[in-house]
């Protein structure tokens, strides 16, 4: 996780980053739900969107392992290589529960609060 880039994509703006970080941990089931769906009824253009905006998300967050795990899925959907889906969100699951076990650690809000740099 890199708290310089998030904060760079959010103006510097601390509150707005605490905002964005709760609703984004929040939404991880539903997200997670929607996914899956969308790959077990084969659902491509579904799955490219969600995927779509899990990867918009972890780019503004600063979890680049997520957004890569997004990317790779979005792409298969866009692909229609929906074969290798079920194994990309075992991968995009996985870092999501890496992101949602950082932002659940409340180091990251004192390095936040004591100014981690822009």
């Amino acid at each position: 996780m890199d708290l310089e880039s998030a904060l760079r994509q959010v103006g510097g703006n601390r509150r707005l980053l605490l905002e964005l970080v709760e609703v984004f941990v929040e939404d991880i089931p539903n997200r997670l739900r929607g996914l899956k769906e969308a790959s077990v009824t084969r659902d491509v253009r579904q799955l490219e969107r969600l995927a779509h905006n899990v990867k918009g998300s972890a780019g503004i967050l600063g979890a680049a392992a997520l957004r890569s795990a997004a990317l790779t899925l979005e792409d298969a959907a866009r692909e229609r290589r929906l074969d290798s889906a079920p194994g990309l969100l075992t991968a995009l699951e996985r870092e999501l529960d890496r992101v949602a076990a950082f932002f659940a650690d409340p180091g990251w809000r004192t390095r936040l609060a004591q100014g981690a740099p822009p």
